[in-house]
């Protein structure tokens, strides 16, 4: 009896340790893009609405395609072969943005690689919570930890390569973790036992699926709006490049501690709670970052980082814990898409209004949407609704 519960545990613990690992890798990737951004205006003469459509063109399609990847992936039991097939999408469109020579073929290779996004983190969730189904906070952090660790060292290492090097020999360099990591989880993962092919029907997406979706999708909003143009507004103000990455960085790496912190509080306290203090402590950063102030601007950087990143492994817990019988993928796949479909926009308008405002007053704008998402967040349930 003894050696089947530590064979348990070990097999828990190796899935749990493949999957953050593989979110290192997936984090990593989301977060390159901002760092080439100030390279990619230089080279194709861009303006900042037409760098905000990169981001569109990264993320939009992807919104949409979660739920749909999530639920065929939950029908046919094909969780495994849908997280590989998006790290060859992350390193195939990576390859032809190398290789671009014209705009229109730069905003196609950035669809290539907005697929990637839109794979891993519904399948990774269904993996994780039905290996842990009475934590799901703590091991969904524990996961959160391989995403911060990605989304610290994309500023510095994507900043370190294109100084060194250039913009096209970076990005084709970029892709060579995404092949690596696709043969590391093709032995390490299998798909569960009771992952099992679905009986027919349509998932039901729940009046609080929808509540979520909202509330992560403005606090998103706001952070995508902010992190897309952080670097070149810090290039602008007087810092390199490897100095806006280096001070960007910091914004991921509280993650580290943020994420567990988080999922920890949702176990305990619920997730109403925790996304109301992120919102609010969000729209202060973005508020007090924009003010001239004897405090440096970095500690907001870094309230901003850890208030937004604290959510991350609650809104995946939550969005699994309101599935409908075996529809985490499509449930998580709805949250992390449509969430991601809003604040897929957040560039571009922030982009567009830059370009007449400027880039700090536009930031500013930033703090209505953590507002909204402070007043959505007191219709989430108080408590986890299997505690």
């Amino acid at each position: 009896m003894i050696t089947i519960a530590k064979n348990k545990f070990s097999q828990t613990q190796k899935l749990l340790g493949a999957l953050t690992t593989g979110h290192l890798v997936n984090d990593f990737y989301s977060s390159t893009l901002p760092f080439l951004l100030p390279a990619l205006i230089v080279a194709f003469d861009l303006s900042f609405f037409e760098a905000g459509l990169l981001t569109i063109a990264t993320s939009l399609l992807s919104g949409f395609l979660q739920p749909v990847v999530g639920y065929l992936a939950d029908i046919y039991a094909r969780r495994k072969t849908i997280i590989m097939l998006g790290f060859f999408a992350f390193s195939l469109g990576l390859i032809i943005a190398s290789s671009s020579v014209s705009y229109p073929m730069l905003l196609a290779a950035f669809f290539v690689f907005g697929l990637g996004q839109a794979t891993f983190h519904a399948q990774s969730t269904n993996f994780i919570t039905r290996a842990f189904p009475r934590s799901r906070g703590r091991s969904m952090g524990i996961h959160g930890i391989g995403g911060s660790i990605g989304h610290f060292s994309a500023p510095i290492i994507a900043s370190l390569l294109i100084t060194a090097l250039s913009w096209r020999y970076a990005t084709s360099l970029l892709a060579i973790p995404g092949l690596i990591i696709i043969i590391f989880l093709g032995y390490m993962l299998s798909e569960p036992p009771k992952a099992q092919k679905m009986a027919g029907g349509t998932p039901i997406i729940s009046s609080r699926l929808l509540v979520l979706t909202l509330n992560v999708g403005l606090i998103y909003m706001a952070y995508i709006g902010f992190l897309a143009f952080l670097p070149t507004y810090l290039v602008e103000n007087g810092s390199s490049l490897t100095q806006a990455g280096l001070i960007a960085a910091t914004m991921f790496f509280v993650g580290v501690l943020a994420q567990p912190a988080g999922g920890f509080i949702y176990d305990k306290l619920g997730g109403r709670l925790l996304f109301a203090a992120s919102s609010l402590l969000a729209g202060l950063g973005l508020l007090f970052f924009t003010i001239e102030s004897v405090v440096p601007s970095i500690i907001f950087v870094i309230l901003i980082g850890a208030a937004v990143q604290a959510t991350y492994p609650v809104s995946l817990a939550m969005g699994s814990e309101l599935a409908k019988g075996e529809n985490i993928g499509v449930s998580v796949g709805f949250v992390f898409g449509m969430s991601g479909v809003m604040a897929s926009f957040a560039p571009a308008l922030i982009g567009y209004a830059a370009d007449s405002i400027g880039l700090q007053a536009s930031f500013q704008l930033l703090v209505i949407l953590a507002v909204l998402a402070l007043a959505v967040s007191f219709f989430l349930p108080a408590r986890r609704l299997d505690s």
